[in-house]
């Protein structure tokens, strides 16, 4: 099947496309279509950037936010490429940065009401919808409700098949701690996950484990879908490793990451007493407290702030460990309970011996254990353990090093992922005809 001759897709996401962004899944996926052929609609300040597609639909948060005070209809067909509102953008990045840093559940729940009372049901939404006249749409589910009212309007007024992708745990109770309002903002968030995986016409998980309690709870029949490697030019190069041994992290660190590359620099201490036999570069956009910024500055470790995307695979190239981080500690240790990040299929390409530290209940933790392509530690006393294993023999990390490349090969290869992605959109749509 040609570009020409695959489905009209109308995506319904979160945050918008841009080359620039560390969140790329979506463009990976579709990166394989015709851009004529394909459309989004976003709820961001950020402007589109990107070579998939060119027609986009923009419903930002600030717009939202002043159509409650003013009762005026927001939303307006965007352009690729067209320059932003840079003070809306500041203002919602500040506000998206202080909700990451200091979570609150109940501000989440205000956040939906103003949504709620947002005038975004617009003549001009409906226009650019009946215009593109998909064949099919692109639904992600997200952990909040706003995404998920917007998706309902359109299914229900602009009928078309759909295909939703999970990516996350947004349905259990789970992730909900003690925290009352957590329960409130997830008892409703739940009445609209299970609406749209009930009814969608196909639906993609990103890890099996997931895709088992989601064809449990809906009767769906998920595929998992993972980003893909193209592994065309990419030959697995062995290297002994650096002395002292160079490890990197690069990404954010949020819901306690940063407290498990603090295992990191707490094992280092003594690792590194009477000379430095690691080190640890630590790449991150995430706006850290002064205490932990200390502790991630010594021992070894060095934190180099952030990083443009287009250098990180450079840096990942020139070390000797990738280190890949999910939480340790209770209250964030199931908010990645079924995640997969794009990080890791990054890690597989690199041919870099991958160091992981996360609770052994985190779905990517339990993958890189069964498929024994990683060096794991899933308590906070392993962690020292676990690094002496890569002194200890300096053949661990040559030898990670490729079970991790050959991990990817075998199970993230970019043809296969292309194929199942195609053949699922292309059998959703066929189902509204």
């Amino acid at each position: 099947m040609t570009e020409k001759q695959l489905p009209k897709v109308l995506a319904i996401s979160l945050s918008t496309w841009r080359k620039d962004s560390g969140i790329h899944t979506q463009t990976d996926l579709f990166k394989f279509w015709d851009k004529e052929r394909l459309a989004q609609i976003y709820t961001k300040s950020d402007m589109p950037n990107t070579p998939v597609c060119d027609r986009f639909f923009q419903i930002s948060e600030n717009a939202i936010i002043h159509s409650v005070i003013n009762r005026k209809p927001v939303g307006k067909e965007v352009r690729n490429g067209e320059a932003a509102d840079m003070r809306a953008a500041e203002a919602e990045k500040k506000l998206y940065t202080k909700a990451h840093k200091k979570k609150s559940w109940f501000m989440t729940l205000v956040r939906e009401m103003v949504w709620s009372l947002g005038c975004w049901k617009t003549k001009a939404l409906d226009k650019f919808v009946e215009d593109f006249d998909a064949d099919v749409y692109f639904v992600p589910i997200y952990p909040v409700i706003y995404t998920a009212k917007i998706q309902e309007y359109i299914l229900k007024k602009h009928k078309k098949p759909y295909v939703c992708y999970l990516a996350d745990d947004n349905y259990s109770y789970m992730v909900c701690g003690k925290n009352i309002f957590a329960y409130i903002h997830r008892f409703f968030l739940r009445k609209h996950v299970k609406r749209l995986a009930t009814n969608c016409s196909e639906m993609f998980t990103i890890t099996k484990i997931e895709g088992d309690e989601t064809d449990k709870l809906f009767g769906t029949k998920s595929v998992v879908l993972t980003k893909g490697i193209n592994y065309d030019n990419l030959t697995f190069e062995k290297r002994s490793p650096s002395n002292p041994v160079k490890m990197v992290y690069t990404g954010n660190l949020l819901i306690g990451r940063d407290y498990s590359l603090v295992e990191i620099s707490k094992a280092l201490k003594e690792i590194n007493r009477d000379e430095t036999l690691i080190t640890l570069d630590i790449y991150s956009p995430t706006v850290l407290d002064d205490k932990t910024m200390e502790i991630l500055n010594q021992n070894g470790c060095t934190m180099r702030g952030a990083v443009p995307k287009d250098k990180v695979a450079e840096i990942q190239k020139d070390a000797d460990v990738v280190v890949f981080v999910e939480s340790l500690s209770k209250k964030h240790c199931l908010d990645a309970r079924l995640s997969f990040s794009t990080k890791l299929t990054d890690y597989f390409a690199s041919g870099k011996c991958i160091f992981a530290i996360g609770d052994s209940r985190i779905a990517p933790i339990m993958y890189l254990k069964e498929n024994d392509a990683a060096v794991i530690a899933t308590t906070p006393a392993e962690v020292k353990e676990q690094l002496e294993k890569l002194l200890g023999d300096k053949k661990t990390v040559e030898e990670y090093s490729k079970k991790a490349f050959m991990c990817g090969k075998r199970n993230h290869e970019e043809s296969l992922v292309k194929e199942t992605f195609i053949n699922t959109i292309t059998r959703a749509s066929k189902k509204g005809k």
